[in-house]
């Protein structure tokens, strides 16, 4: 088993006393709560034997804890990176870095950014930059701990989504045809 990190960003602006006594009885003292801007979050450190599972595992114990507060996204912080985020991360200079992505220097088709292309500092995906490195510079990336791939987050956070717009949303005529049109198993 492993330890894997990852952030929740949950249903209310503020937590109780007796809400966060209630996550922690449920299991979730693996976790410390906050609030920022956007309201209330969980950061885990939850050992399990895959990131996927310790994710569900850590929805389930707060959705399951009585405390009335529920998942609204799961977030990976630090899969979107800025050129000189990746410099750091590998042990790169920045212009080395830049001369990966301008395609001056190496073997070429350094991924594209992911967010913010026309501007200063657009983003890339640390998923898509390691494997990039792993497929054509071997070991010149440090070792981590697997992540949950962004196609596991991504139909998470679709679910968590739509389970939310149904929440807020649930007489609306439109859905029968949405449901029609686009079946979520086909």
């Amino acid at each position: 088993m492993a330890e894997w990190g990852f952030r929740l960003d949950l249903s209310t602006g503020e937590l109780s006393d007796e809400q966060l006594d209630a996550l922690y009885e449920a299991g979730c003292d693996d976790a410390t709560f906050a609030v920022d801007e956007t309201g209330a979050y969980a950061v885990f450190d939850r050992a399990a034997a895959t990131p996927e599972e310790a994710v569900l595992t850590a929805i389930r114990d707060i959705e399951d804890s009585g405390a009335d507060v529920w998942v609204l996204r799961v977030a990976d912080e630090d899969d979107w990176l800025t050129a000189p985020e990746i410099a750091q991360r590998t042990g790169r200079s920045r212009q080395s870095v830049h001369q990966l992505i301008n395609g001056e220097r190496g073997p070429g088709e350094f991924p594209a950014p992911v967010s913010r292309r026309d501007r200063r500092s657009p983003l890339w995906s640390w998923e898509d930059v390691q494997a990039w490195f792993a497929r054509h510079e071997p070991g010149s990336v440090p070792d981590e701990p697997p992540q949950p791939s962004a196609d596991f987050l991504a139909v998470v956070n679709d679910r968590l989504d739509l389970r939310e717009r149904l929440r807020r949303l649930p007489d609306e005529p439109w859905w029968p045809a949405v449901d029609a049109t686009l079946p979520l198993v086909s």
